[in-house]
């Protein structure tokens, strides 16, 4: 039967009439499929090879390599695939329009930054030409003049009119002139300090009114009555006749 394998004796004939030194067959694994990655490394030297020829057949040309995508009219218009989703299609067109949208940003910057500039440069200008007022200059003396005197120069700064002078910009404050120095926190560490007005010839008399009210009460407080002297008397002699009684009572406890 055909689908059954041939006996061992008819394969090692057919086996010595084919020989051992045969071509590969399709199975073999040298025609066996390798990822992309491994047959890059394996052929490294012969990509290279082919990309200076080229690049030497693009310089013998004259052609410049871009490395931009070329967007134009004559680019092709996108379309959606067959079987392509919409979010696939999406992406393809974002990627494909992101040059363009750097280019539009960049070249809006750059109008912006001229602007800018062109505006500043105008202001400059009209400061410059505000500043500028006409003013006949004055000859210089070629010889050296001679240096005036005290009463000379006042005299002249005296007679100098008022208009020749820079008028002074009014501040929203006036500082104070004053010879303490300017420091930071003058204020948070010197507070302000409160006294009384003391009102002229008030310390003196009251200090001569209370000395003779003091010096009067005290010579009241010294006189004493004869009823008041009586009373002291017989105060006294009842804390001498109690403490007595009881310094007996003690001694006659102590000889009990």
């Amino acid at each position: 039967m055909p689908h059954k394998r041939p006996k061992q004796s008819v394969r090692v004939r057919a086996q010595k009439e084919q020989g051992s030194d045969i071509a590969p067959s399709k199975d073999s694994i040298a025609n066996e499929g390798i990822p992309k990655s491994a047959a890059r490394v394996l052929n490294a030297l012969k990509i290279r090879e082919d990309f200076k020829k080229k690049r030497k057949a693009q310089e013998e040309a004259g052609e410049e390599r871009s490395k931009r995508r070329k967007t134009g009219s004559g680019s092709e218009q996108l379309k959606i695939l067959p079987g392509e989703s919409i979010q696939h299609f999406n992406k393809r067109v974002e990627d494909d329009l992101r040059p363009l949208v750097k280019n539009a940003m960049e070249s809006g910057r750059a109008v912006a930054r001229k602007a800018q500039r062109e505006e500043e440069e105008a202001k400059k200008d009209r400061k410059g030409k505000s500043k500028a007022t006409p003013s006949s200059p004055e000859p210089l003396p070629k010889s050296k003049p001679k240096p005036p005197s005290t009463a000379d120069a006042v005299g002249a700064q005296d007679s100098k009119p008022t208009s020749s002078a820079k008028p002074r910009k009014e501040k929203d404050f006036a500082s104070a002139a004053t010879s303490a120095p300017k420091r930071l926190n003058d204020i948070v560490q010197a507070p302000p300090e409160l006294k009384k007005p003391v009102v002229k010839g008030a310390a003196t008399s009251t200090g001569f009114k209370l000395g003779k009210l003091s010096a009067s009460a005290s010579s009241k407080s010294d006189v004493l009555s004869m009823a008041q002297k009586a009373m002291m008397e017989q105060e006294r002699e009842k804390a001498i006749k109690r403490y007595r009684e009881m310094k007996a009572a003690r001694s006659g406890k102590g000889g009990d």
